[in-house]
């Protein structure tokens, strides 16, 4: 730059005073300057940068000093850092100074832009990972939340079986297994299905039998009274009458289950009286509840309609007495209530039976769930068919404890008048 600056100098130093203004007019360009000082440090011709002038280019500003050829190079210190050059030449006969100026920038800290960017990348790297993390985990979430609900016992759902090959792969596996077992599942319900129809038939004929052989042998104590076995055969005949509707019960119980779970049960819903059916089915329960030294009572709200299947509700509500009586105690107490709410019926049924833990909770209306394996008769299927009649009226059941016992609670809901006229 300086040997530029001579050549510049052997040039320009002995041009008219207009002439080398008009130089320095045109050296003005961005951060460069150039001016003329006389021997004292007065600016002749040009406009030096503010702090640039002699009296401002003070020795605590000058950083460094160099002498190169015939220029004299000047390194000034913040707060306006730049480089002057200055050449003595003569003007008139006297000694004058033409000043070069350049700003230089500041200094640059790297230390500083070094951190910034470390932590810029470092929030990049973070981002980046997140994002990666995010889009791996959520087919994985996705598949978790449906496996879950399969696990549910919603084997119709199907998993996607689109992106990534991992996933895929195991939705393909999941979903054959889905598919297996409601096969399987579909098969075991038609073959409980037919067992219960066969069943039905021969439940039939031995109570068919029973009643002959009753009849029989009330037409032989009529011509002989003092039979010594008589009251051990009336016992005995009792007995097998009670074994007979306990197992007519269990087949029709499998049978309503395989149709409702098949969906060959062709559902007739019409108006209906439900208080009216409420005080029946207590009233068939009373005799039974009294033989088990069981107080059963009942709260009917009179004038209470509904729109549903007759046959179906019915079962409904004796499944729920016939397992409250079951595993009531001699001398407890059975309370059935049904009331109407803005929305919903409510039929609540009260036991007195010791409170059971949470997981039998969660399992009492599985199909074919006992609280107490073996030591009282049944199928398993009462609550399970009671919960399948309350899904199919869109209503809700459920079961907790109580203070007093167990409730059981099914809310179905009430019909506006424009489902009711158009049900008559």
């Amino acid at each position: 730059m300086t040997r530029y600056l001579e050549s510049v100098i052997v040039k320009i130093k002995d041009l008219p005073d207009d002439d080398l203004a008009k130089f320095i007019d045109f050296f003005h360009v961005n951060d460069r300057r150039a001016w003329l000082e006389d021997a004292s440090g007065r600016v002749i011709l040009g406009e030096p940068w503010a702090g640039m002038t002699a009296m401002e280019r003070r020795p605590e500003r000058l950083e460094k000093r160099f002498e190169m050829g015939e220029a004299t190079v000047l390194v000034l210190k913040q707060p306006e850092p730049a480089i002057v050059a200055m050449f003595e030449i003569q003007r008139d006969g006297k000694p004058a100074i033409l000043c070069f100026n350049w700003r230089r920038g500041p200094r640059i800290n790297y230390l500083p832009i070094l951190a910034q960017g470390a932590i810029g990348l470092v929030c990049l790297s973070f981002f980046l990972s997140l994002w990666t993390a995010r889009r791996i985990s959520r087919p994985l979430s996705e598949l978790r939340d449906k496996v879950v609900k399969i696990y549910q016992g919603d084997l119709a759902l199907k998993l996607s079986e689109n992106g990534e090959e991992e996933v895929a792969d195991v939705s393909k596996a999941i979903n054959g297994l889905t598919e297996n077992l409601s096969l399987h599942i579909e098969g075991m319900k038609q073959l409980m299905a037919n067992m219960s129809h066969e069943m039905r038939s021969t439940v039939t004929n031995i109570g068919l039998s029973l009643e002959i052989t009753e009849e029989a042998f009330e037409s032989v104590l009529s011509m002989q009274p003092a039979i010594p076995e008589r009251e051990r055969i009336l016992r005995n005949i009792s007995q097998a009458r009670l074994e007979l509707e306990i197992l007519e019960n269990m087949v029709a119980s499998g049978l309503l289950g395989g149709k409702l779970d098949l969906r060959h049960e062709i559902l007739e819903f019409d108006p209906l009286d439900f208080s009216s059916l409420c005080r029946q089915v207590i009233d068939r329960h009373s005799n039974r509840a009294a033989h088990g030294g069981i107080s059963l009572s009942g709260q009917v709200e009179p004038g209470l309609w509904i729109i549903g299947d007759e046959i179906l509700l019915d079962r409904l509500l004796a499944n729920i007495l016939d397992n409250a009586i079951k595993y009531t105690s001699f001398g407890g107490q059975i309370e059935l209530a049904l009331v109407s709410g803005p929305d919903f019926l409510t039929i609540s049924c009260l036991n007195t039976h010791p409170p059971l833990t949470d997981e039998q909770l969660k399992c009492l209306c599985l199909p074919y769930y006992r609280v107490e394996q073996g030591q009282i008769q049944g199928s398993g299927l009462g609550l399970y068919l009671a919960r399948r009649i309350t899904d199919l009226h869109g209503g809700k059941f459920t079961v907790e404890n109580d203070q007093q016992g167990i409730l059981f609670s099914i809310y179905l809901p009430l019909p506006n008048e424009n489902q009711f006229q158009l049900s008559l």
